[in-house]
């Protein structure tokens, strides 16, 4: 068959597989039909137009050549590595082109791919000491801009190469911790990625990256394997503590579900309980118990079909009852067995504040009254009485975020009043700082240093770590620098020191 029959009836294939790389443009400089059009090919914009230049110049040689062009073509492209383009000329191996299945496969599930698939952790190294990519390969991929750049790179690279790349992907991917995105291609597996609703938490809750001490969690996270080696070299690679805490924001995001949840696990026992919650969604646990009248009232049924309407009404929006719970920033997150136990969440600080002032004024026995008596009053019905403990109370007022004024409170005193703090091991006792926070602060080398050390870790500390904070240098005779927090707990004295700090940065 003659080299132009064969590039007509493969023409779609050669089309997307061929790899139009500087070394085989030099390679083809040695054939004489194709020398003087090099110049043309490489100005072509996209690799299929480079191809496409490549096939129309072959073709166009005189049939007295076409056999020797073939051949010379043939050893261009094998002395290239691209075996798989030239056993469609000549076979002399099983390398073939990427199978439509697999490349079908990689078209269709490239969007979960850009979301998952991290080519820096170690995946282009293996595929490269794999010789399924070249060092060019690399370079290119690697240039992009961004995760989602970077993975679609890779896998317009990958659908170039022969169809056994497709295997050789999935088992670098299982052998660097991805996979989960072994089961976005293959549905083999028990790791999945994580869910799309913890994800979007990751994407709305930025600004948690603030109240996270990168170096506070890294251990942990590489000893739990959470965190790869590369992960740790990309998160110490950020300048400030925020582009580091957001940088393993977007690490997590691209890890399985199980990953996920092993991170929050880590948040929990290394001191970040209050980013945790937050993240995850804050539950605030009650019992829902029930006032009867009469002694033969079957509970144990009542309590059930209750609790089944309590599952309906709840999650409907336009019921009254849930309607007072949104405006007021409360939702119900789940209602379960073991009497009736009613899990809320909220939103923001204010909406714990108004649960419990609800709860405290038993106004919230009163609106489940009123929403739920009428239905069972008939079954013996009376009433409804919630119950929290006054410590689940406490333990959501004691992980309650730090504010924008206070944590904007202690950095402004960090940026402009550093000088009137004084570092002491009374101070440092004060604050009950753990010892990891206290040797970093201690090893600065300079005392501005330190002092901007402590007020960085202080202001990723809970909201109570803002009021230990103005103690301490209240009780170590620090009182200009109390003064100046102390300021930030006003309103109005708040706005005369932003004012102040306004005019200061115009000068």
């Amino acid at each position: 068959m003659t080299l132009e029959q064969i590039i007509y009836d493969n023409y779609s294939t050669l089309l997307r597989c061929m790899e139009p790389s500087n070394e085989l443009l030099n390679r083809l400089r040695s054939i004489a039909v194709v020398k003087d059009r090099i110049s043309f090919i490489k100005q072509q914009a996209s690799l299929d137009d480079k191809n496409d230049a490549i096939l129309t110049v072959l073709r166009e040689a005189p049939d007295n050549l076409q056999k020797t062009v073939m051949d010379d073509f043939i050893a261009s492209l094998r002395s290239c590595g691209q075996q798989h383009v030239a056993n469609i000329f000549k076979p002399e191996s099983d390398k073939v082109p990427m199978s439509d299945e697999h490349r079908k496969i990689l078209v269709t599930k490239t969007d979960e791919l850009c979301k998952f698939l991290d080519p820096e952790n170690g995946v282009l190294n293996k595929l490269f000491s794999l010789e399924v990519i070249t060092s060019s390969d690399v370079d290119r991929v690697s240039s992009k801009d961004g995760f989602h750049n970077m993975t679609r790179e890779l896998i317009n690279t990958i659908l170039r190469k022969p169809d056994d790349a497709f295997q050789t992907l999935t088992s670098t991917l299982d052998e660097t911790g991805q996979s989960h995105v072994v089961y976005i291609l293959t549905g083999n597996g028990n790791s999945q990625p994580l869910s799309e609703n913890y994800r979007r938490k990751l994407r709305e809750q930025r600004e948690l990256t603030r109240s996270i001490i990168p170096r506070e969690l890294m251990p942990a996270l590489i000893s739990k394997g959470v965190f790869t080696l590369y992960d740790q070299e990309r998160v110490k690679g950020q300048k400030t503590n925020d582009d580091k805490a957001e940088m393993m924001f977007d690490l997590i995001a691209r890890k399985s579900q199980v990953v996920f949840n092993q991170f929050i696990e880590t948040l929990r026992q290394c001191y970040h309980k209050h980013v945790a919650e937050r993240l995850m969604g804050p539950e605030v646990a009650s019992t829902v118990e029930l006032n009867v009248r009469g002694q033969d009232v079957d509970m144990q049924n009542l309590e059930g079909v209750i609790r089944e309407d309590f599952l309906q009404t709840l999650a409907h929006e336009e019921t009254e009852v849930k309607q007072v719970f949104l405006q007021n920033g409360i939702s119900v997150m789940s209602v379960s067995e073991g009497s009736i136990i009613v899990k809320f969440t909220y939103e923001h600080h204010a909406a714990l504040i108004w649960l419990k002032e609800q709860y405290d004024s038993r106004k919230l026995d009163q609106l489940f009254t009123e929403a739920f008596r009428p239905k069972f009053a008939s079954k013996g019905l009376e009433s409804l009485r919630v119950v929290i403990p006054e410590e689940e109370f406490k333990r959501h007022f004691k992980l309650k975020l730090m504010t924008d004024d206070h944590r904007n409170a202690v950095k402004s005193l960090a940026e402009h009043c550093f000088d009137k703090v004084t570092i002491s091991d009374e101070f440092l006792n004060k604050l009950s700082l753990r010892k990891p926070h206290r040797e970093v602060v201690v090893e600065q080398a300079t005392h501005e240093q330190q002092v901007k050390t402590l007020l960085d870790t202080v202001s990723r500390q809970p909201d109570s770590a803002f009021t230990q904070l103005c103690n301490a240098l209240d009780d170590t005779q620090q009182t200009d620098a109390a003064s100046y927090l102390n300021l930030w707990r006003s309103p109005e004295s708040m706005k005369t020191v932003r004012l102040h700090l306004v005019k200061e940065e115009s000068r």
